[in-house]
């Protein structure tokens, strides 16, 4: 499944502290349990506190929960047509929960790839079944034609790197926000410079261009939030990061739900 990120070179040595490909690069298991496999620097701002709210938000609250048993249900849909065990790589993985909850009491496997370091660290940590990695999408450790299924949540894409990895005839889900995504918390963090923007078009075509679409589900409801667990939903998004204290303030005192609208698109090979 694995080979090196520096020279693609196969990997022929695993062992307890580490893997090691025939050209002697090597990449160690963390403490935690993941494999770091980044070939360069990379400093970014999405840091622990964002990932454990996420956690929190994922495991504590049924916010993203529709969308979790729909991502589900298309992973069965798929397995169904298969004989053997289902390998499913989370890009953009983040701090796991997503691709624990949809392999879970499965005989999926999963492989989640981050290039937050902090992120993949919370996902080994509590989520041993699945395989980790911090790297990127670009310079990933995947040998091609091997990934069943591509799961890509509300992240970056790279189409060219998931077409090589994935195998003939497998499925590529994307996840899309839509205009009303997080609604409620950016009516309230930014009333002064609010714009609705819908780059739909753009991502779709984009998608398109790369995959042969099987399917277009739009998904919109409105959960509640419990009020223990703002903290945490303002935390979890990059949104925050350019929020004043005013508008923290607003949402703190203001907000009772928060409304989920997206866009899962199917893809298989052209």
């Amino acid at each position: 499944m694995l080979s090196c990120p520096i020279c693609h070179g196969s990997i022929v040595k695993v062992d307890q502290n580490h893997i090691q490909c025939a050209s002697r690069h090597a990449f160690d298991f963390a403490k935690q349990g993941y494999i770091n496999v980044m070939t360069r620097n990379f400093k970014g701002n999405y840091g622990k506190r964002l990932f454990t709210a996420k956690r929190r938000i994922l495991s504590e609250t049924d916010v993203y929960a529709p969308l979790g048993e729909k991502l589900r249900a298309w992973v069965a849909d798929y397995s169904t047509e298969t004989s053997h065990p289902v390998h499913i790589m989370d890009a953009g993985a983040g701090e796991g929960t997503f691709l624990n909850q949809i392999t879970k009491d499965t005989s999926a496997v999963g492989w989640g790839l981050d290039i937050a370091k902090e992120g993949i660290a919370l996902a080994a940590s509590a989520y041993p079944q699945q395989i980790w990695f911090v790297g990127d999408l670009a310079c990933n450790p995947f040998v091609a034609g091997q990934m069943d299924l591509i799961l890509n949540i509300l992240s970056p894409s790279n189409y060219e790197e998931f077409r090589r990895i994935r195998k003939a005839g497998g499925w590529t889900i994307k996840v899309i926000p839509r205009e009303r995504y997080l609604i409620e918390m950016r009516e309230l963090l930014f009333p002064d410079r609010f714009e609705h923007k819908n780059s739909f078009d753009h991502t779709f075509n984009r998608f398109a261009k790369y995959n042969h679409v099987l399917a277009t589900i739009p998904l919109t409801y409105t959960q509640p939030v419990p009020e223990h667990l703002l903290e945490s939903l303002i935390h979890m998004t990059p949104l925050s990061w350019h929020a004043t204290e005013s508008g923290l303030a607003r949402m703190k005192d203001s907000l009772s739900e928060i409304t989920i609208d997206v866009e899962i698109l199917v893809g298989t090979s052209l």
